[in-house]
């Protein structure tokens, strides 16, 4: 038997829980699942109806709860979280108890229930705005700029400093795109297609800004290494999730869609955008072999099929 079987995901019914919950099933791992459902079940309504997962409909920030559902567990896969700068400026409180608070809770119980394995989903907007664009690598400084990236931050400094014996790993992911089974279309790759389907044109401000962009089944993919690459992995380690070749210009990515939209794109200087960061992916590349095998060209086809369909 491998040495992690028995795997909790938190936000697996969500649009990175639901494709990474469907690929650890059909690799015949053990999953439980935790989800609010506040955006349903639909991603992983099959897995439900085949008994494939144990899902448990409960709110992380309950301790007596997680107390329950960490026994017998693994490896815990936490994805579980308020995500985005709009939503958590929206609902700030709750973005800190269920992205930080509930995080160093969850850290917690694992430790004293000898999890042997913590990932914990975080994000390359934590870098937040750099003008000199050096390629970002895993041990540069963070610079959080939203109340989201805060949160993350907070954590995995809670994370990667705490002195206990509870192996982490880190995972900080690129702006996502593609389809899923509860597909997002508040993502930037998939706001502009939105917008140059339902608007006629693609509004952008900040066109120079750089972002590094990945596919949500390659976010998936990495997450998964993570638990097979044992030997390539320190005891406390961080990996940025993405491809170099995947940093683009937001320009670049709105004329991706304009081209097949034959929309145009309307740039504004009114207003800035305080993020903007190159990022290196040479770590997780060299180390755990992660190649990222989608590109935007491709996630961009399938949901404007998707609108016509």
């Amino acid at each position: 038997m491998r040495e992690l079987n028995s795997i909790l995901v938190t936000g697996g019914a969500g649009y990175i829980g639901s494709v990474l919950t469907q690929k650890l099933v059909e690799l015949g791992y053990n999953i439980r699942v935790i989800d609010s459902l506040i955006f349903g079940k639909d991603g992983i309504s099959e897995l439900i109806s085949q008994n494939s997962i144990e899902l448990i409909d409960e709110d992380i920030r309950d301790e007596n709860f997680l107390k329950r559902v960490v026994k017998d567990v693994d490896c815990v896969i936490h994805l579980a979280a308020i995500v985005g700068d709009p939503l958590c400026k929206k609902i700030p409180v709750a973005a800190k108890q269920i992205n930080e608070d509930a995080t160093k809770q969850l850290v917690n119980i694992s430790k004293k229930q000898g999890v042997k394995r913590f990932i914990f989903a975080s994000t390359c907007s934590n870098y937040g705005l750099r003008q000199n664009q050096k390629m970002l690598e895993e041990d540069d400084e963070l610079q959080p700029i939203s109340l989201y990236s805060e949160t993350k931050v907070d954590s995995e400094k809670f994370l990667l400093n705490e002195l206990s014996e509870l192996p982490v790993i880190v995972l900080r992911a690129s702006t996502a795109y593609g389809m899923a089974s509860r597909i997002r279309f508040d993502l930037l790759l998939h706001q502009f297609i939105f917008e140059a389907w339902e608007k006629k044109k693609i509004n952008i401000f900040g066109a120079n800004s750089w972002r590094p962009m990945v596919h949500v089944d390659d976010i998936a993919r990495a997450i998964i290494l993570t638990l097979t690459k044992n030997e390539k992995i320190k005891s406390k380690d961080v990996f940025n999730v993405g491809s170099n070749d995947q940093n683009f210009k937001k320009i670049e990515l709105a004329k991706i869609v304009s081209e097949r939209l034959s929309v145009d794109i309307m740039e504004t200087e009114s207003h800035k955008d305080p993020r903007d960061y190159r990022v290196s992916f040479d770590k997780i590349t060299s180390e755990l072999d992660f190649h990222t095998i989608h590109r935007p060209q491709e996630s961009v086809e399938q949901i404007c099929l998707l609108y016509t369909s």
